[in-house]
């Protein structure tokens, strides 16, 4: 198989993935609120950003696929000691985000991507990495037992320890430094990983977001009759622009997007539409919310409670 061959075939297999997580959600928002994207980008590839703005379910919803070339690796995918660093590229996947317009239903993300970089027009280097966390804005500690969990089996296909790391990492990768906290109650996250077949690495891809979605909808589903104070609702707002800050500051697949050249409507879907920012924020807590924040401050390793 050659090269051009092998890219459209993973290419082929994450967009299976795309469809399958679409499938899982779409009866949820009224058909007129949701818009179906194809895009193509000269000298960049192609893709499908399936979104929902303002729906009736969702505030928010992407659900987004992309297939990309680039002449130069940026720093932001590999970091500066890669030997991949500058090097032509390809990389596709699917990013994925909720945001729910009842509060008791978190925010949740996805993201699996495959990477490779060619040298002297043969793959010199190639790698999976992805993950998926929950940001809660009412806590509800047996959804996170159950997300973890779900999260600890998906792992399993690759040994006992990797949950442990995939988690660590999580919630390293997802920490908001100049707030002291954390963006939510993690997940599992992973870079550059490497697999000694293509094939291996697809069936973890999509064992991840098979399970990502499984316990997203279960989630939904418990929660979405539940009713709402404006207190609740105003909170979920002035936590989104948590999400919002780490998004634009520190996440590496948005800055990865504007380096490459990538698609601006497509790496910027990520931010809700419904947010708040107040100068001197006056934070009075209820003991529900002082419950969640004690969680993002110091992360819990949920599966030893269970």
């Amino acid at each position: 198989m050659n090269m051009l061959d092998k890219q459209e075939q993973i290419s082929k297999a994450f967009k299976g993935m795309h469809e399958a997580i679409f499938d899982k959600v779409k009866h949820f928002e009224e058909k007129s609120k949701i818009q179906d994207d194809v895009w193509q980008k000269k000298e960049l590839g192609y893709g499908n950003s399936i979104v929902i703005d303002d729906g009736n379910f969702f505030d928010k919803a992407g659900i987004n696929f992309s297939s990309i070339t680039g002449k130069s690796l940026p720093e932001s995918s590999v970091g500066n000691k890669s030997k991949s660093m500058g090097l032509p590229f390809f990389a596709t996947g699917v990013s994925v985000v909720f945001h729910p317009k009842n509060p008791y239903i978190p925010t949740a993300h996805l993201n699996i991507r495959y990477f490779c970089t060619f040298k002297e027009d043969q793959i010199f280097e190639e790698w999976f990495g992805g993950g998926f966390d929950l940001t809660p804005y009412i806590l509800d500690e047996e959804d996170c037992q159950k997300w973890h969990e779900g999260a600890k089996k998906a792992c399993e296909v690759i040994d006992s320890n990797f949950y442990k790391m995939a988690k660590k990492n999580c919630d390293e990768y997802f920490y908001i430094p100049h707030r002291k906290e954390h963006r939510g109650i993690g997940g599992i996250f992973y870079e550059k990983r490497k697999f000694e077949q293509t094939d291996q690495g697809l069936n973890f891809s999509q064992r991840v977001s098979e399970n990502f979605i499984k316990n997203y909808v279960e989630i939904i589903n418990k929660h979405k009759t539940k009713k709402y104070t404006e207190v609740e609702n105003k909170f979920q707002r002035f936590r989104r622009g948590r999400y919002v800050e780490f998004n634009l500051t520190y996440d590496r697949g948005t800055l990865f997007g504007l380096q490459s050249g990538g698609r601006i409507e497509s790496i910027l879907m990520s931010l809700p539409n419904k947010v708040e920012w107040h100068y001197k924020y006056d934070e009075k807590l209820t003991t529900q919310q002082q419950k969640l924040y004690d969680v993002l401050k110091t992360p819990r390793n949920w599966i030893d409670e269970i």
